[in-house]
């Protein structure tokens, strides 16, 4: 998990509430319920992880700290495969994008009630969910203003996920997926902030600094990595095939965001843009590509593949990095992307 590397577990302790400290409290609800991880990057600073559970425990919810993939799963099987209880209606998924991507999982996969409206906090690095869901302002201040907020002026959105099919990965649910240069990247910047514990290599400045050295190697011709040799096809937007240079997918909205590299092409609730090696005027194209302002010349036969499409599939991908969780793939089975279930958020 991005927001997991560190994958030891910690006991739930128990944690009083202080209500007056809280704010007001809303009459205790038995349908809510949160993950909290504890190491998740800005969760894991001074109390913020006891004051987080106990703000949801003032709630009357139940709260499971998790720290890796197994602890999530075990949580949600406790949450919500209890016929005995009433289903929980709220879950809090307090975490980085890792946490989330592992839990809407086996909500979309295993989950035997309808799932829970989530609340997603960013308290994660990146938080692309909460950012695009409009969450991802200060966490305990969120999660407050939602848990004292009347049901009638919450507002619920959804999101569909990004099913992702592979022999070697099953089934995966997640929301942002990245592919060739642009997984490397996120690998190379996860390796490199595993190898610097300072302050100065974690966050939205470590990841910015870390991607600004990954650039600077590749601009000088330095320990290149090797592009992969894909063939991509999207439905009704047609396919490429070659070294691949750029590869994203997604089915967030990312509404009024200055960065929107997806072309304004076709339909459907995917996402996709595929940039080839020997795409042309590749350099020049650059601030077009990352702005979705594709030209009419930024076509697949010109090596740009970028728009709206109901399915995609990936052959001869060998790795790929879901939501910052990183996946290797057997490069001879082919990657297929569809819709899975639509998720609903709250927010204020």
């Amino acid at each position: 998990m991005e927001d997991a590397v560190l994958t030891a577990s910690r006991p739930t302790g128990t944690v009083a509430s202080d209500t007056q400290a809280q704010g007001r409290v809303l009459p205790a609800s038995p349908t809510l319920a949160a993950l909290i991880n504890p190491l998740s990057f800005r969760m894991s600073r001074g109390t913020r992880a006891q004051r987080s559970e106990a703000l949801v425990r003032a709630h009357g919810g139940e709260v499971h700290e998790v720290t890796d993939l197994h602890g999530i799963e075990s949580a949600l099987a406790r949450i919500l495969s209890r016929p005995e209880r009433q289903p929980v209606d709220r879950l809090v998924i307090a975490g980085g994008d890792g946490t989330v991507q592992g839990a809407v999982t086996w909500l979309a996969e295993k989950c035997p009630v309808p799932p829970p409206e989530l609340i997603v906090l960013s308290a994660g690095r990146s938080n692309y969910i909460a950012g695009d869901i409009s969450t991802s302002r200060h966490f305990q201040a969120t999660l407050e203003r939602i848990l004292t907020t009347h049901q009638e002026n919450l507002h619920s959105v959804q999101r569909v996920t990004l099913k992702l099919q592979h022999p070697s990965l099953d089934v995966q649910h997640g929301f942002f997926m990245a592919g060739a240069l642009v997984d490397q990247i996120i690998r190379d910047v996860h390796r490199w902030s595993e190898n610097n514990p300072g302050r100065s290599s974690k966050g939205h400045f470590g990841s910015a600094l870390g991607v600004g050295r990954f650039g600077l190697r590749y601009l000088r011709k330095r320990n290149q990595p090797a592009l992969p040799e894909v063939a991509v096809e999207a439905d009704g937007l047609g396919r490429v095939r070659g070294r691949c240079r750029f590869l994203i997918a997604t089915t967030l909205h990312l509404e009024g965001r200055p960065i929107c590299p997806y072309a304004r092409r076709g339909e459907g609730p995917l996402r996709i843009s595929a940039v080839l090696a020997a795409a042309t005027r590749w350099p020049w194209r650059i601030p077009r590509l990352l702005t979705g302002r594709y030209s009419n010349a930024m076509t697949a036969k010109n090596g740009y593949l970028s728009g709206h499409c109901e399915t995609i599939l990936i052959k001869n991908l060998d790795s790929i990095t879901l939501d910052g969780q990183e996946f290797d793939l057997d490069p001879s089975q082919p990657l297929r992307l569809s819709a899975g279930p639509a998720m609903s958020f709250l927010r204020t």
